[in-house]
């Protein structure tokens, strides 16, 4: 999955409040011990930082009230070349993360940048993708009136190319 979203041109980075020994531990145990779905001897080759004084976990909102002090919730920020942070999904810690829905919500905001549309729900690479609204109603009705074939407007504000 990591050669997924570097040939997207996303870059992984990981962030733990443990410290560098559980790392390199967690790491091995992926690699030498864990089968999973298929999956074997996988190596993370992505950089995992250790945030021991959880300064970085608690400025990302990372820490929740009324979990143990020293463990931080699973998160996810995709964060653009911009530096924005663009989206944030927040996992409980007795749940794993989605990474075929990351990297579509990856793929998903590129393709809005890109191409200055929205895409609508469980869109996927190739789906079709929605214009942006017009600015006025008088443009928006022009608009519908104004269809190719390779067009389908199905009211003002949803219009698929």
């Amino acid at each position: 999955m990591e050669k997924q979203f570097n040939d997207a041109n996303c870059k992984l980075v990981g962030l733990s409040v443990d410290g560098l020994y559980s790392h390199i531990a967690w790491l091995r145990t992926i690699k030498e011990k864990i089968e999973y779905k298929g999956m074997k001897n996988v190596e993370v080759t992505f950089p995992l930082i250790e945030d021991i004084t959880m300064e970085v976990a608690t400025k990302y909102g990372m820490m929740m009230p009324g979990e143990s002090s020293t463990k931080a919730v699973r998160a996810v920020f995709v964060i653009d070349p911009k530096g924005i942070i663009r989206t944030i999904i927040y996992y409980p810690l007795s749940l794993g993360r989605n990474f075929d829905e990351l990297y579509r919500v990856v793929l998903a905001l590129q393709t809005a940048d890109a191409f200055s549309v929205a895409t609508p729900a469980d869109w996927r690479p190739g789906d079709d993708v929605i214009v942006p609204t017009a600015g006025s109603c008088g443009v928006a009705k022009e608009r519908m009136e104004s269809q190719d074939a390779n067009t389908h407007c199905y009211d003002w504000f949803f219009l698929h190319p």
